[in-house]
């Protein structure tokens, strides 16, 4: 009956936990107010309710996520298509020029390229997480009593790859799918022992390298007890980041199924976000120090390349809540009002800082990192540097 109990309360937390995931030193630039600020470029949309979810931006413009439709923009703000939505509570992930759309526990899930819809795939069972790859391919888990699913399909939305898991106490919780869609990386957590125990799993997808593999798994690695591996994100097709609540760091999966583990990081503060850049390595905004720990200050954001070397680095005056990352810069927000934003460069260049009179929903780097798109709940405009 207790081990019932507990059962029942650890699937609880996970699916609390699936919810939720689904969010060498060169000096450090400090908030200076000496950088560039930004003005308007005259282009701005207004609506006289809150409309807007979610914007994200790629190599030739943005998409923009409301309750109801999913639009597409050039860089200038020129709409190129829109789709109708029906979710109630949408979730929108994305790498490069691929975005998907669904929802926690609902039954489609939808996926969109630059030019439009690329296809609606429905399932039988609850979505608890999905992931899109640079190249299309998506990842979607779903999951019953009966155990979870994580079916693989190409851009054309055809199934490539399935993989089932019936154990008892073994969870999924992160995937990813290499920019080349050869790679399927899985993230679980085991709660068969006494402690519990958290790994990475490399699957290959296509029959013609899986062959040689049992389900085409050709690698376990990162083995950690008593912590969970909540993230795993491909940087480039062969470097993947992982993240835990203790540590980050990057694996290389080479080509004859060869895993190397390149560098890890033990936190010494609390992670606000640790995410994958792609082509480049690792952004993390560090919160406070850690209980009995010599961290480093609250506010400082590191961009890390794939071998542990510090590309860039920033500290806020004050905690970082929000990320935003772009092609060749990244911008951070925060401050004690949560509206002190700024634009630095994977190469460590300062290119501006911005002060908001209201509060930000999303701001991303659009063409250059000199014009940006500051999204609020009713409104978005584009900015440029003075």
């Amino acid at each position: 009956m207790v081990k019932a109990i507990a059962l029942a309360f650890i699937f609880l937390v996970l699916s609390v936990f699936l919810y939720i995931i689904w969010g060498g030193s060169l000096g450090t630039a400090f908030v200076t107010g000496e950088a560039p600020s930004l003005v308007s470029e005259n282009f701005s949309i207004v609506f006289d309710e809150n409309v807007f979810k979610k914007t994200i931006s790629d190599d030739s413009g943005f998409f923009t996520l409301t309750g109801s439709r999913i639009a597409r923009f050039d860089h200038f703000g020129q709409i190129i298509w829109e789709q109708p939505l029906n979710y109630e509570n949408p979730i929108f992930v994305h790498s490069g020029s691929y975005v998907a759309v669904s929802a926690y526990r609902a039954r489609t899930y939808r996926a969109f390229g630059p030019y439009g819809s690329l296809h609606t795939l429905t399932f039988e069972n609850d979505i608890l997480s999905y992931h899109i790859a640079a190249n299309g391919y998506s990842a979607v888990m779903t999951g019953s009593e009966a155990g979870y699913n994580i079916n693989v399909f190409n851009a054309a939305g055809l199934p490539v790859k399935r993989r089932e898991i019936n154990e008892r106490n073994l969870f999924p919780l992160s995937m990813a799918i290499s920019p080349d869609g050869r790679i399927l990386v899985v993230s679980y957590l085991d709660i068969s022992g006494p402690i519990i125990l958290s790994y990475i799993c490399a699957y290959y997808i296509h029959e013609s390298e899986a062959a040689n593999y049992t389900d085409g798994l050709f690698a376990s690695f990162r083995h950690l007890e008593g912590e969970i591996i909540s993230k795993v994100r491909f940087i480039d097709s062969t470097n993947l980041m992982y993240s835990s609540d203790g540590q980050f760091g990057v694996y290389e999966l080479g080509p004859g199924a060869r895993v190397r583990h390149r560098w890890s990081n033990i936190l010494n503060n609390r992670a606000v976000f640790v995410e994958a850049v792609e082509g480049i390595g690792i952004a993390v905004a560090f919160g406070s120090v850690l209980l009995n720990r010599e961290g480093i200050a609250e506010g400082t954001f590191i961009v890390y390349n794939v071998n542990g070397d510090e590309l860039a680095s920033y500290i806020m005056d004050g905690s970082i809540t929000y990320l935003s990352l772009g092609k060749e810069a990244a911008i951070i927000g925060g401050g004690a009002l949560r509206r002190s934003f700024a634009a630095v460069t994977y190469r460590n260049r300062v290119v501006w800082e911005y002060t908001a009179t209201s509060d930000i929903l999303d701001f991303v780097i659009l063409d250059t990192p000199e014009r940006a798109l500051i999204v609020s709940p009713n409104r978005m405009e584009i900015m440029r540097t003075r």
